[in-house]
């Protein structure tokens, strides 16, 4: 003998999972909130320059390092970018796609030895604000910065 409250639960389940499938298509169908968005923030940068000695002439084989600060958990930490070299005419050219940032840090170390002449190391930091990224799309991309920066390293001293 069948339970005539059986087809009573049917007939309930059958119109709840209705409903529930209807309000949860109509919700789904709202305009006017703005889409999920799933990523990290990042920003492109374009930092290129010359190097120079104390006659204005350039010196190639100068190791630039770009160095990237970032700030959380109640602490700050740079990350480095790959190094790049300056060419026969002094100059260099880096670029990178990194977390924005208002800080960086640039580097130029003479790592040839005498070849080309012994030169102190030097470095620079960049301070940056959000009117240096452009192309600011509104999402996860914050824009392109581009900088120019010019070393005039000075020579080491005899030992």
């Amino acid at each position: 003998m069948k339970n005539p409250n059986h087809k009573l639960l049917k007939v309930a389940n059958w119109l709840l999972g209705g409903i529930l499938a209807l309000l949860g298509f109509s919700a789904c169908n709202d305009e006017e909130e703005l889409p999920l968005m799933y990523g990290t923030p990042h920003a492109n940068f374009t930092i290129k320059g010359k190097v120079v000695n104390d006659e204005s002439m350039p010196i190639p084989d100068i190791e630039i390092k770009c160095l990237v600060e970032h700030h959380g958990d109640n602490r700050h930490w740079f990350d480095t970018i790959p190094a790049v070299s300056t060419d026969p005419a002094g100059v260099f050219h880096c670029q990178f796609e990194e977390f924005p940032t208002d800080k960086l840090r640039i580097i130029a170390t003479d790592i040839d030895g005498p070849q080309n002449g012994s030169y102190e190391k030097d470095s620079t930091n960049l301070t940056l604000s959000s009117d240096d990224y452009k192309g600011n799309t509104g999402s996860w991309f914050k824009g392109s910065v581009e900088k120019e920066i010019k070393f005039n390293l000075k020579r080491k001293d005899k030992e």
